[in-house]
C-alpha cells in the first residue's frame, strides 16, 4: 500500500496565459520550498501574451516581429513590469516616438463609424495632413514642424501649446482630481441635494476626467484636439468612453511618465513570454467554461472544481484544485463564475482590432527634407544591440468626427499597424487582423473593482462588504478563487496592472516576489 505524502503539494489552476497568469504561475513555480503543482489552462492552441503578434518577412532575411497589441512601456510607470523583466534578465531598449496629430481623412459617401469600417477598405482617403507633431517628453526641442504648416502657424500654435501644457502638467501634479463628485458639485446643487434624504450614490463616486478636465479650465480645443487624442491612443477606446474614465487614472498615468524614457523588448514579448512558461504544465485548446468553489469542513480543506470543454473532442471535464487563479477579463469571469457574474456585468469592455499593412496611401508627409534623417524607423525588436542611437519611431494619432481615435504605428520600412482603424485600408495590403478585448474604467467600475480587492474604497454603505440584501459581497480569494489582471488594480488598464495583481496573490499565499526591492 502506498504512503501518503506527509506534506502533498498545493494544487494551483491558472486559467488564462497572458502577462497576468505567466506571472502568477511563474511565482508560484519559483516558490522556495516547492509547494505548488501549477496548471495553467489556455483555450487558444498557444500561449495568449504572445498570440496575436506576428514575425514579417524582412529584406535582411531575418524577419520583423511585431507585438500586438504594442508593448511599450515607460519607465516610472511600469516600475514593477521594469524590475521583472531584469530579474528575468530580459533586454530592453529605450525608443523615442514621434505623435502626428491629424484628423481622419475624409471620403465620400462613407462614415467613420466603427460599426461601418467594415467593408470600407476599398475606399481611396485623402492623405490627412498633420496639425502639430508631438515628440515622446518633448525630446525634440523645438518640436517638428509638420511640412504643410507655414512657420508664422507653427511658432503660433507652439506658443498656444507651451502654455496649455504647462497649465496642465501643473494641475495634474499640484491639483488632483477629486475622490468624491460631492466636492465636484456647486453650492446650489449641493444645497439641492442636501433636500433629498436619501444618499445621491453618484455623489459617493470619484472625478470622472470629463470633469477634471473641466475644473482645471483647459481650452476646449486644445482639449479636443490634444489630450483626448493622445489618451484615446493609449486606452483605445472612445473619446466618449474616455471621459468616463476616472481623473485619478490618466492624471496618475501622466505624472509617472512625465519625462521619464519609454522602452521595448529586444526581440519582442515571446521572449518574455518563454521565461515566465518555462516549467509550467499548460494545458492548451481547454475552454473553462465554470469555476465553482466547494466549501470543506475546514478552510483548509476548501477546494474549487473547474469544468473545461476541450477542443480536440468536445468532452467536458471537470477537476479540482486547492486554488484557482483567474486571469481573464471581467466579461469572462462573470459568464464562468457565479459570485461575480452581477459586479463583472458593471465593468465595462468593448472590442479592439488592430491590423498589420503596408498601405501607406493615407499618410501625409512628415518631415521637411532637412529633418528627416533626424527620424530613425527601424524596427527596435531587430536591431543590433551594439546600437548606440536610441530609436524613434511615428505613430500617427488620427481623430474622427464620430469622436474615435485611431493609431497608425510605423514599426518598419512600409510596415503598419493600424489600431481601432477608421481610415479605409487596402485589402490588397493587409498582412493580419488581430482583435482583443479592452477592459475600460469608469467611477463606478473603479468602485465595484476596489471593493473586491479592498483597495481604499470611499464612502458609502458598500464599504461595510454588504450588498443591499444583507449579503456579504464577494472579496478577491473567498473561496480560494483569485482573480489577476491589468484590470484587477486601482489604475490604468495596462501591464503594470497585471504583474501588481499578480504579485498580490503570490504575497497572500505566502511566495516570495524574487524583484521587488530590486533598483
Amino acid at each position: 500500500m502506498r504512503k501518503p505524502e506527509d506534506n502533498p503539494k498545493t494544487a494551483v489552476a491558472i486559467i488564462g496565459s497572458g502577462m497576468a497568469g505567466l506571472v502568477s504561475g511563474y511565482l508560484l513555480k519559483q516558490d522556495r520550498s516547492q509547494r505548488f503543482n501549477v496548471q495553467v489552462f489556455e483555450m487558444q492552441n498557444e500561449l495568449s501574451l504572445d498570440s496575436a503578434s506576428i514575425t514579417v518577412p524582412s529584406e535582411d532575411g531575418r524577419g520583423t516581429r511585431v507585438d500586438l497589441p504594442m508593448r511599450a512601456f515607460a519607465g516610472g510607470f511600469y516600475s514593477n513590469l521594469r524590475r521583472m523583466y531584469n530579474h528575468l534578465g530580459v533586454k530592453y531598449i529605450p525608443i523615442q516616438f514621434l505623435f502626428p496629430l491629424s484628423k481622419a481623412p475624409m471620403r465620400s459617401g462613407s462614415s467613420c463609424n466603427k460599426d461601418n469600417r467594415e467593408g470600407q477598405d476599398d475606399i481611396k482617403p485623402t492623405p490627412s495632413k498633420p496639425y502639430f507633431i508631438h515628440s515622446s517628453n518633448n525630446h525634440r526641442v523645438p518640436p517638428v514642424r509638420p511640412e504643410h504648416l507655414g512657420l508664422w502657424d507653427w511658432i503660433t500654435e507652439s506658443i498656444y501649446l507651451l502654455f496649455c501644457f504647462t497649465w496642465y502638467t501643473l494641475c495634474c501634479f499640484f491639483i488632483p482630481p477629486y475622490t468624491s463628485r460631492t466636492r465636484y458639485r456647486s453650492a446650489s446643487d449641493a444645497a439641492t441635494a442636501g433636500l433629498s434624504s436619501k444618499v445621491d450614490e453618484n455623489a459617493l463616486l470619484s472625478e470622472s476626467l470629463g470633469e477634471y478636465l473641466q475644473r482645471i479650465w483647459l481650452p476646449t480645443y486644445f482639449t479636443q484636439n490634444y489630450i483626448i487624442p493622445q489618451f484615446s491612443a493609449v486606452t483605445t477606446c472612445s473619446h466618449e468612453a474616455l471621459l468616463k474614465f476616472p481623473a485619478k487614472d490618466l492624471v496618475e498615468y501622466a505624472t509617472r511618465t512625465f519625462n521619464v524614457p519609454y522602452y521595448v523588448v529586444q526581440g519582442g514579448v515571446n521572449i518574455v513570454e518563454k521565461k515566465l512558461a518555462n516549467g509550467l504544465d499548460i494545458q492548451l485548446n481547454s475552454r473553462v467554461i465554470s469555476v465553482e468553489s466547494i466549501p470543506g469542513n475546514h478552510s483548509s480543506n476548501n477546494k474549487v472544481r473547474i469544468s473545461y470543454r476541450t477542443s480536440a473532442d468536445g468532452t467536458i471535464h471537470t477537476s479540482d484544485f486547492d486554488h484557482v487563479i483567474m486571469a481573464v477579463t471581467p466579461d469572462v469571469v462573470g459568464a464562468i463564475f457565479h459570485p461575480l457574474r452581477a459586479a463583472m456585468a458593471q465593468v465595462p469592455t468593448t472590442p479592439v482590432e488592430s491590423v498589420v499593412h503596408n498601405d501607406t496611401s493615407s499618410l501625409h508627409a512628415l518631415l521637411s527634407n532637412s529633418n528627416k534623417k533626424a527620424v530613425t524607423q527601424a524596427n527596435p525588436s531587430t536591431t543590433p544591440s551594439s546600437r548606440q542611437a536610441t530609436e524613434t519611431q511615428v505613430i500617427h494619432v488620427r481623430s474622427s468626427p464620430t469622436g474615435f481615435t485611431e493609431a497608425v504605428h510605423e514599426c518598419a520600412a512600409s510596415l503598419l499597424v493600424t489600431t481601432v482603424p477608421i481610415t479605409p485600408i487596402d485589402p490588397t495590403k493587409v498582412i493580419h487582423r488581430t482583435r482583443f478585448t479592452r477592459v475600460l474604467r469608469t467611477p463606478h467600475s473603479k468602485e465595484v473593482v476596489n471593493h473586491i480587492f479592498d483597495y481604499g474604497v470611499g464612502a458609502g454603505a458598500a464599504v461595510s462588504g454588504v450588498d443591499e440584501k444583507g449579503v456579504r459581497q464577494w472579496r478577491n480569494g473567498d473561496g480560494n478563487v483569485w482573480l489577476v489582471g491589468g484590470w484587477c488594480w486601482d489604475g490604468m488598464v495596462l501591464l503594470e496592472g497585471c504583474v501588481v495583481s499578480a504579485m498580490r496573490v503570490a504575497d497572500a499565499l505566502g511566495v516570495d516576489v524574487p524583484w521587488r526591492g530590486m533598483a
